[in-house]
């Protein structure tokens, strides 16, 4: 479109052009080679939406962060958020907190091609009260940079126009205002109803740092094994010449040292509670995004050894639950009919969560009396109860010289909660309590409902 506008600005019939005229049009060409004015959020139907999210379609849907952490590194150095989209071929969008997303934040663009399924391919924008929100589906697939908010109505109009050369294009959607032949105007707070589970969560680093540490790990070892190679090949290696020696006899016995067995505190293999968090949120969408007609999924567990949930048949019958994870062909995913034929048992692995390790410093009695203090100013219920578990923790020898296990007591606090708020919501409060651990998260899909278990250990005196 920028071509034609330029042909009716300069073939003008028996028109001289004057050094004003001429300037006045170079400075139009630098305003269109800048880069558009855009947005980062919408409100529709009083819910605040991410849009302008760069998508790409995702191979491994058991273990996204890997892909996503390469493309930031390699594309959008400094992106901090992502959402996962299931479809006929999963997706994953990746924001930024410092251009106005949040995590929690559900996805527009997501939250449309779910209602856009009966015709796959559709290019629309949407007069919003921020701009002109431009979106593009091909085939269930989210474009990756045509997911963009427009301050601007003509840069809207080019990018729709840029879309419309390309063919067999199922819905079109624009302004009645622009008068478009082929196009439906569509109000998008009459559509967009519910935000859907495709929601943004932050990008674990833990993960990342380990693939950087991975990386130079094979760069030295390869290092390693060309330099042993190439001295090989210029040096011959001479074999040593070893000659038996004679036993001598010890001048006296020597005592053998006693091994004592190594103390491990069990808050020195603590499970990070973020990265549990991100891989529980991240495999909950996952069930949660699958469609299976006549069944209903139930409520979801989650911990560091795995999700698990039931699928419910309502109507039908049990080939349909069968096909369905056929075609969805998630990775560890698993599943067993019960007797009746009615209830699928799905498992689904999250992978190796990562663990640290972090000495208590609050006693009992101090997470108590904080957590009550936290849990009563913003009036919500939580179960407190304090417990001790013994552990045999090294070895020693009494008075007549015989070896014994001495015990250890650890004393905990066990704590249990549900909310409906984000996920990452919580996790500042959980870093506020030295020694925390998660050790298992419930989701009600009905209410969208999180239940958290937890415990704090106390130092030992």
């Amino acid at each position: 479109m920028a071509e034609e506008d330029d042909d009716e600005l300069t073939l003008e019939d028996d028109v001289e052009t004057s050094d004003a005229d001429v300037e006045l049009e170079n400075d139009e060409d630098g305003q269109e080679d800048s880069e558009p004015s855009w947005g980062s959020t919408i409100v529709v139907n009083n819910t605040t939406y991410a849009v302008t999210l760069f998508w790409q379609p995702l191979q491994d849907t058991s273990d996204p962060y890997p892909e996503v952490q390469e493309t930031v590194e390699n594309f959008m150095e400094g992106a901090d958020l992502f959402c996962l989209r299931q479809g006929t071929s999963p997706q994953y969008g990746i924001g930024n907190s410092t251009e106005g997303h949040k995590a929690g934040m559900p996805s527009a663009a997501a939250a449309i091609a779910e209602l856009f399924q009966d015709k796959p391919s559709s290019v629309a924008v949407f007069e919003v009260d921020e701009g002109w929100w431009f979106i593009a589906i091909r085939n269930d697939l989210i474009l990756s940079e045509e997911d963009m908010l427009y301050l601007n109505e003509e840069d809207a109009k080019r990018a729709f126009y840029a879309m419309m050369a390309v063919p067999d294009w199922g819905r079109k959607i624009a302004p009645a205002s622009w008068e478009i032949e082929g196009t439906e105007e569509i109000d998008l707070w009459d559509i967009l109803k519910t935000p859907g589970a495709s929601k943004l969560t932050h990008i674990n680093k833990s993960q990342r740092q380990r693939i950087k540490m991975l990386t130079i790990a094979a760069g030295v070892l390869v290092l390693f094994i060309g330099y042993k190679l190439i001295s090989g090949l210029f040096f011959s290696e001479q074999k040593p010449i070893i000659r038996p020696l004679a036993p001598m006899k010890p001048l006296f016995e020597e005592e053998v040292p006693e091994q004592k067995e190594v103390v491990i505190h069990p808050w020195e293999k603590l499970i990070v509670t973020e990265d549990l968090l991100n891989r529980c949120q991240a495999a909950v969408q996952q069930v949660k995004g699958m469609v299976i007609p006549g069944w209903t999924l139930g409520s979801v567990s989650c911990s560091s050894s795995g999700l698990s949930t039931t699928w419910t048949m309502q109507w039908g019958h049990l080939g349909w639950i069968r096909r369905a994870f056929e075609e969805y062909n998630t990775r560890g995913l698993d599943f067993l009919i019960d007797n009746s034929g009615k209830v699928a048992i799905v498992s689904l692995s999250i992978g190796d969560v990562a663990i640290h390790s972090q000495a208590p410093k609050l006693m009992a009695y101090e997470s108590r009396e904080e957590l009550n203090n936290i849990f009563q100013a913003i009036n919500l219920p939580i179960a407190i109860s304090e417990e001790r578990s013994i552990r045999q923790a090294q070895t020693s020898k009494d008075g007549l010289g015989s070896t014994v296990k001495e015990n250890k007591t650890y004393p905990r606090l066990k704590f249990s909660f549900s909310s409906d708020l984000p996920i990452e919501e919580w996790l500042i409060m959980f870093n506020k309590f030295p020694a925390l651990e998660i050790l298992r998260l419930n989701y009600d899909p009905n209410d969208n409902t999180w239940t958290y278990e937890g415990q704090i250990y106390e130092p030992i005196l």
